[in-house]
């Protein structure tokens, strides 16, 4: 029978064990993020909106009752299928969450591989130096649920200490990296300790093998983690060269449009002090003359004007310039001098559409076409971008699929950080990406 203590434990260690995984996921998240309110984008409450906080509060209250039913299961029975379901139910919301599928993925594999590892170490420990018995007393459950939570509340505190001065980031090849080695080692693990359970002689020098098997774990989901962070450094100092070279390009167009107006302007003085002249001697022709040459000096201004606000339209102008004649390009822009949107992020949001939409388009021999739509409603910079592509099926080189996955997510990561919307529809050879910051 379970008394009333035990399962206060039981609920004390799944509900920690839940903390845990919540805390993992406030690592990657955003500082806007975690505030539950604001990952709603619903543009206030209203009654959707509080039917997703319901929903996520009943989703996070189910979350910790499987958790205290897996701790339940390993005490008693010695049961990690049950993990299995935990699973699957922290990968049931990653839609709605603000992580892709591979964070996610390695997120909830890790905890769960640490959690494990954590249940079966301690048991092995207390067991082999005849701290508990092999079959559990009051006592002895006392003595494990006690050993494990003050473990993880330790290893909250490595993580949150290695996250703040080190950092974690998983990307796409690191989220499946780490998810296969979680699961690995923990498939592994609990074979070997049915070993240590069947022949009680190599107890200890299975308890050796699996505290050995969780230091590797540890140290390869490290290592995977300093490389994706210098991959995604690598990749953010190209980007941030290529922001500068945008800049640099917007900032010459700019001053190459104020020597152009300051040349006008001088040019035009001198036309309309002779214009003057010849309109006191009444000399219509002469007039004309001066009339025609001053249309002419205007006509002659360089730099098409997409929209108002002066960074969209020379990043507009920058990029569209390199199209070639032979593909048809349709921009329409309305947008105010004035966004609150920092330069160099909407650099890095339109160049990133604009290249890959500029990409796809060069494969194509006849017909190609890029259209833009940018404009503000209700104070929201809506940004629409749709070209077609031709369905290719030649493999490409991978640094292809990289390069394209990257800047794809790095304009993820800019519009979540304004709280924005990035949705792609993908229809036969057409491809529109709808952003709304």
């Amino acid at each position: 029978m379970i008394n009333n203590e035990i399962t206060l434990f039981y609920v004390l260690a799944g509900v920690i064990d839940y903390i845990i995984y919540m805390e993992y996921q406030k690592m990657y998240a955003p500082a806007q993020y975690n505030k539950p309110e604001e990952n709603l984008n619903t543009g206030g409450y209203g009654r959707s909106g509080y039917v997703r906080i319901i929903a996520g509060y009943i989703y996070n209250i189910m979350l910790a009752i499987i958790d205290i039913y897996c701790v339940y299961m390993f005490s008693y029975n010695n049961v990690y299928g049950i993990y299995i379901i935990l699973f699957a139910f922290m990968l049931l919301n990653y839609k709605n969450s603000i992580f892709d599928i591979y964070t996610a993925t390695a997120n909830a594999a890790y905890h769960i591989s640490t959690s494990i590892m954590v249940n079966m170490l301690v048991r092995f420990i207390l067991e082999s130096y005849s701290l508990t018995r092999l079959e559990k007393t009051a006592g002895d459950i006392y003595k494990e649920l006690i050993c494990i939570i003050m473990i993880r509340i330790l290893l909250v505190v490595i993580i949150n200490v290695y996250n703040k001065y080190i950092g974690i980031e998983f990307g796409g090849l690191a989220g499946i990296a780490i998810t296969v080695i979680s699961f690995d080692v923990s498939i592994l693990s609990i074979m070997i300790s049915r070993i240590g359970y069947e022949y009680a002689d190599v107890r200890k020098n299975v308890m050796v093998i699996l505290i050995i098997m969780w230091c590797l774990m540890n140290i390869m989901a490290a290592l995977i983690n300093m490389i994706e962070q210098n991959s995604r450094h690598s990749y953010e100092l190209i980007m941030l060269e290529r922001e500068r070279e945008t800049n640099r390009e917007i900032y010459d167009n700019i001053k190459s449009g104020q020597e152009e107006l300051r040349d006008m302007r001088h040019d035009i003085k001198n036309r309309l002090s002779s214009l003057r002249s010849v309109i006191v001697q009444n000399d219509s022709r002469a007039a004309l003359d001066y009339l025609d040459g001053m249309i002419g000096s205007v006509d002659m201004v360089k730099g098409k004007i997409y929209c108002n606000n002066l960074v969209i339209n020379n990043i507009l102008t920058y990029k569209l310039s390199s199209i070639p004649h032979n593909i048809s390009v349709e921009c329409e822009a309305e947008v105010p001098e004035q966004i609150n949107i920092d330069m160099g992020d909407l650099g890095v949001i339109i160049g990133n559409l604009l290249d890959n939409s500029i990409k796809a388009v060069n494969n194509i021999s006849t017909g190609g076409y890029i259209h833009i739509i940018i404009t503000e409603s209700i104070g929201k910079l809506i940004i629409i971008i749709e070209n077609n592509y031709q369905n290719e099926k030649e493999k490409k080189p991978a640094i292809y699929y990289i390069d394209h996955g990257r800047g794809v997510n790095n304009v993820r990561r800019i519009v979540k950080k304004y709280g924005g919307s990035y949705k792609e529809n993908i229809s036969e050879n057409v491809y529109q990406t709808r952003i709304s910051i």
